[in-house]
């Protein structure tokens, strides 16, 4: 059904994982089964749910009983996380690393509680809200879960038909008004920002970074103009352009200044490639990190 979903490094993980351990199917994703596979010690108490490792070496979660079975196997998931991927005491680690293990841990839930391996499975209707009653039913989850993880795997799919050799080909409007077309004739570089439709975010979900040859032939890295407000390009637009991938690794920040590291982008795809998708989460991690950076030494 989705045929340019691409898996995330995490979402491999989870799914190597499940199959190791024979967890195939929908109602196989339960505390028991996940705990015993795992060799994992399961303990309740009216107390907050942690992730601990007794003395002697016993794996163990304790989880608040408290809650209902959904949030336990949610909480169970979210420290299982934490237990197989994360290491150090958060009560010492920096505020940045605890926020992105955090982070990591809340998509783990995402992945474990609805792998997508188990739903392409499925035959989802085509009406958006039917889809996700459908997931929620299957996975048992939230409507609201469901609709989260969708919108992801729908987001996913515009970004791979963004890519080249999973996007079709389309007969579609060209965008000549900002002179960008596929031939690169432009004479500085150029953004455009893309709003998902299905997004949960404020504001635009990747940056569409089109460079010129000499730009990209001249300089070791670029300056980002995050303070400009740029305009807005739909989807079919974009599929009149070859775009690559820019890793979060192509992004450095330093002292609140974003630069893309061009010396990377043509050392991986060459000189010919000039259009690059720079995510907007990653985008923001980075500089919320480095804002962390700067106020401790404030």
């Amino acid at each position: 059904m989705f045929i340019h979903y691409t898996k995330t490094h995490l979402e491999q993980f989870v799914e190597k994982l499940y199959i190791k351990h024979s967890i195939l199917q929908p109602e196989d994703i339960t505390i028991p089964r996940l705990s015993a596979e795992l060799n994992i010690h399961i303990d309740y108490a009216p107390i907050q749910s942690r992730a601990y490792e007794s003395k002697s070496g016993i794996r163990c979660v304790l989880l608040d009983n408290r809650t209902t079975p959904m949030k336990q196997r949610f909480d169970f998931l979210h420290e299982l996380c934490h237990m197989l991927r994360h290491a150090g005491n958060q009560m010492v680690l920096p505020i940045p690393f605890i926020k992105a293990q955090e982070e990591d841990a809340e998509k783990f839930v995402l992945y474990a509680t609805m792998p997508f391996f188990m739903l392409q499975s499925y035959s989802l209707s085509g009406n958006y809200n039917i889809a996700i009653q459908q997931i929620s039913k299957v996975f048992g989850v939230s409507r609201d879960m469901a609709k989260i993880r969708f919108d992801q795997i729908l987001r996913r799919e515009y970004e791979g038909e963004m890519l080249p050799g999973k996007r079709e080909e389309y007969q579609s409007p060209s965008i000549k008004e900002k002179h960008v077309e596929p031939n690169h004739n432009i004479d500085e570089p150029v953004i455009f920002a893309y709003y998902d439709p299905h997004s949960t975010l404020d504001g635009p979900d990747q940056l569409i970074v089109c460079l010129d040859h000499n730009t990209l032939s001249t300089q070791h890295e670029w300056i980002v103009p995050m303070e400009e407000r740029f305009e807005e390009i739909e989807l079919d637009a974009l599929k009149n352009l070859e775009l690559e991938s820019a890793s979060r690794g192509d992004l450095i920040c330093f002292d609140g200044e974003l630069t893309l590291q061009l010396h990377q982008l043509v050392y991986r795809y060459g000189w010919s490639k000039r259009n690059f998708v720079l995510q907007m989460r990653d985008i923001e991690q980075i500089l919320e990190a480095d804002q962390s950076t700067v106020r401790r030494f404030l």
